[in-house]
């Protein structure tokens, strides 16, 4: 599956429209329509926004079903396998800060239902 294919179905699955989501994503309609249509890609930053928008890891949006990359197609020479690396290892960075900062999340909130149970069982023993 193409990564237009996967932003139509997670825009659509939300009942959002392109103007929608080009407006969460600060681009223009234009651009999202072309994304999603696989006339054009989104760089880097679109995508780390893009992911963050749908809250799908930015690797599983741009995994082939054949789990190439869709950015694989330019390798062959030393500089496009540079480029390649330099992007895993940016996007990589990325992923790494987005799961920290859900697991904080998570945390906290645990914390919260935590004292939420201790408020509720001092009033029932009251």
């Amino acid at each position: 599956m193409s990564l237009g294919t996967k932003l139509r179905a997670l825009r659509t699955e939300r009942n959002l429209s392109q103007t929608q989501v080009a407006m969460e994503l600060d681009i223009s309609q234009t651009a999202y329509c072309k994304w999603e249509s696989d006339q054009t890609k989104p760089g880097i930053d679109n995508l780390l926004k893009i992911s963050e928008f749908y809250e799908k890891d930015i690797y599983d949006l741009v995994r082939e079903e054949n789990g190439d990359s869709i950015y694989n197609n330019t390798l062959g020479d030393a500089s496009a396998i540079s480029k390649v690396t330099t992007i895993n290892n940016y996007i990589s960075d990325k992923l790494v800060e987005q799961y920290e900062a859900r697991i904080k999340e998570l945390q906290e909130r645990n914390q919260e239902l935590k004292d939420q149970i201790e408020f509720w069982k001092k009033k029932a023993n009251h």
